[in-house]
């Protein structure tokens, strides 16, 4: 695969590609039905067996319970703030209480899916294109999500709440137990209401967040799109004939990883008796480093036998790649895959400029896609899944 490297070519083919799939389409939007049509069509006129997945989900009451979370951790840490002075103790029970919901939540609990089990108005469907093996050694899934948003609170301001609400309640968190070991709140009284205030006032603001349609999905994620469809073309013919492919279109993943859940549950029984691997392309081709997206929640490992292979690889090619955590709060297809047992890595590139922080905006076009990085990412796809197949291969 490392002859990869030199072609120019390759990066100016996937972006004019990823350039074509970069619309507005947000999940049950005609955008979403129109990527959905062209994805389906380009993989089968690869030769590759084709189904789309249609399914429908209600997102209102996810929506619903974790803007009560938010508000309702808000009115605790504001009152926590305020008690501290006159009991530290009672201030810190309700902090705990502020935080424990929102802390399940971050954590992605597996029981959380019920809120997203059954058929709703939003519908949508997930497009897969297979190549078959006759004796399966190993399934290889790729995968990368169709749908976009925009949301209206932009990702610096989001950021800066998720941050400060953070930092805030950390800090009246600090103040309370000092308190309690030393009978004495430290510093001046306004301190923990200000801590209190600050963290519940961010806390309201990301409770106030709503999703559009006017994200054209450049970096999240017609990148990874194309980036999928140049590995249909390549992937077949290169890769033994026991080794099945799956190139998996998901939908709904900026619906809380509806699509990703909801085929996991029609293929579960399909997915045992031999290894499988995920390979997701999530945020691929913003300009800069390589990155792996390799743990997620409190830094539990997504797979450490997919991370070693995409080193090996990376190694192989010459680059460096960045190994980081996915922040709590994000949720990302990988995540329900992981949390089925299935191993799974997510690679991405980018570093903090216009390209990431236009994410879930109207600014994320096409444009702020990187050629160079485009290829790079299809060379370590490419190289990884050498890896694994070698590593099917060979599970000693």
């Amino acid at each position: 695969m490392s002859s990869f490297c030199a072609d120019g070519e390759l990066g100016r083919r996937i972006l004019e590609n990823a350039t074509e799939l970069a619309f507005p389409r947000y999940p049950g939007t005609a955008g979403d039905a129109r990527v959905i049509a062209i994805l389906e069509q380009r993989l089968r006129a690869l030769g590759l067996e084709t189904e789309v997945e249609p399914f429908s989900y209600d997102i209102r009451p996810a929506l619903w319970a974790l803007r009560a979370t938010l508000a309702a951790g808000a009115l605790l840490v504001a009152a926590a703030g305020w008690l501290m002075g006159s009991s530290a103790l009672a201030g810190l029970v309700l902090l705990g209480l502020a935080l424990l919901p929102g802390l399940v939540f971050l954590a992605w609990a597996p029981w959380l899916e019920r809120l997203y089990r059954r058929p709703g108005p939003t519908a949508t469907a997930n497009v897969m294109a297979r190549k078959r093996a006759a004796a399966r050694r190993a399934t290889l899934i790729l995968m990368a999500h169709h749908d976009s948003k925009s949301q209206s609170l932009a990702l610096p301001l989001r950021a800066g709440c998720t941050t400060i609400a953070i930092l805030s309640s950390l800090g009246l968190a600090t103040l309370g137990v000092i308190a309690v070991l030393s009978s004495g709140l430290p510093g001046p009284e306004w301190l923990a209401p200000a801590c209190g205030s600050t963290a519940a006032l961010a806390a309201l603001a990301l409770s106030t967040m709503r999703s559009d349609n006017l994200s054209p999905g450049g970096v999240d994620n017609a990148g990874s799109l194309a980036i999928l469809l140049e590995l249909a073309q390549t992937l077949p013919v290169q890769l033994p004939d026991d080794v099945e492919l799956v190139f998996l279109s998901t939908g709904a993943e900026e619906d809380h990883m509806v699509g990703a859940l909801r085929w996991l549950d029609h293929h579960a029984g399909d997915l045992t008796g031999r290894p499988v691997y995920c390979l997701n392309f999530d945020g691929a081709g913003a300009p800069g480093r390589l990155v792996l997206l390799e743990r997620y929640g409190a830094g539990r490992l997504f797979s450490a036998t997919m991370s070693a292979a995409a080193r090996r690889a990376a190694a192989r090619l010459g680059v460096r790649v960045l190994g980081v955590l996915q922040p709590p709060g994000l949720g990302i297809d990988a995540i329900p895959f992981a949390h089925r047992g299935i191993p799974c890595l997510t690679l991405a590139s980018g570093s903090l400029g216009r390209a990431t922080m236009s994410v879930h905006s109207s600014a994320d076009a096409a444009a702020n896609l990187d050629p160079t990085a485009l290829a790079a990412v299809f060379q370590l796809a490419a190289c990884t899944v050498d890896e694994l197949v070698e590593l099917s291969g060979n599970p000693g």
